[in-house]
């Protein structure tokens, strides 16, 4: 990884050439934050110093930094600075909603990549020496405890999430957080949304998320694969028999405005 630069020597490594000046000022600060020149948790050089450097006025400056903080590299702090946040999960999230909607990507195969990648995952986390399902557990719990439906979509969000990260792979840990974000958002709609619907619809899958967990603590690759795949399928029959879905097959259109319409809130 490259050196950080020292804001008092920073110089921008080329002028700007004719066209689009906020572009290519975004274009150059975001390569410098992904390069590691400025690395997680630094400033960035002042609204001044970037103006100077690059030879443009503040406002050029100003729609490069709202660029940056759309994209999820950089947080404005107001009266302090821009900070490089290099949040994962954001730089990911926004491109993805927007390809599944443009693409008219329905609810099958969103779910089929959701069950290659858990799948992955957990078949990668029971590989490793010393599994820690620990993450996964208090999840679990945390199920059993949450008292309203809002606690409860989270938890279960939760261990899907520490599935992901007990595989220590940081592209798998942020696609299977936006993809379970879907599966859940989408099977909380369709169960109505109440607390005691919801209850019933995550209870009906706690067997196959404790065979799972269970499979990883044991280190049994192939079994965790295979407890995985179950959890998978079983969760796909729970989402299409819940009130709301069942007039609705999994390869309706209908689904992808649902699923559209929920990605949109």
């Amino acid at each position: 990884m490259s050196t950080p630069t020292p804001l008092a020597a920073w110089a921008p490594p080329r002028r700007i050439a004719r066209g689009n000046a906020a572009e290519q000022i975004l274009s150059d600060l975001r390569e410098q934050i992904v390069s590691g020149q400025f690395v997680r948790g630094n400033k960035l050089p002042t609204e001044k110093q970037l103006a100077e450097g690059y030879g443009v006025s503040a406002a050029t400056v100003r729609e490069a930094v709202r660029g940056l903080t759309t994209l999820g590299l950089i947080d404005v702090r107001h009266g302090s600075g821009a900070y490089v946040t290099g949040d994962a999960f954001q730089l990911v999230e926004g491109p993805l909603r927007s390809m599944i909607q443009m693409e008219r990507i329905g609810v099958p195969e969103v779910l089929g990549v959701l069950k290659a990648l858990n799948s992955y995952a957990a078949e990668t986390a029971a590989a490793k020496a010393r599994p820690d399902v620990r993450g996964m557990r208090a999840a679990l719990q945390a199920m059993e405890d949450a008292r309203d439906a809002r606690t409860l979509g989270a938890s279960l969000e939760s261990f899907l999430h520490e599935l992901a990260r007990a595989s220590d792979n940081p592209l798998l840990i942020v696609l299977c957080r936006f993809l379970s974000g879907v599966q859940v958002g989408l099977a909380m709609q369709l169960s109505g949304g109440t607390y005691e619907g919801w209850r019933k619809t995550v209870r009906r899958l706690s067997k196959e998320r404790g065979r799972l967990v269970d499979a990883i603590e044991e280190g049994d690759p192939h079994a965790a694969r295979d407890a995985a795949n179950e959890y998978h399928d079983r969760a796909i029959k729970v989402i299409a028999r819940q009130p709301m879905a069942q007039d609705i097959v999994t390869t309706d259109p209908a689904l992808r405005s649902l699923i559209a319409s929920w990605m949109r809130a």
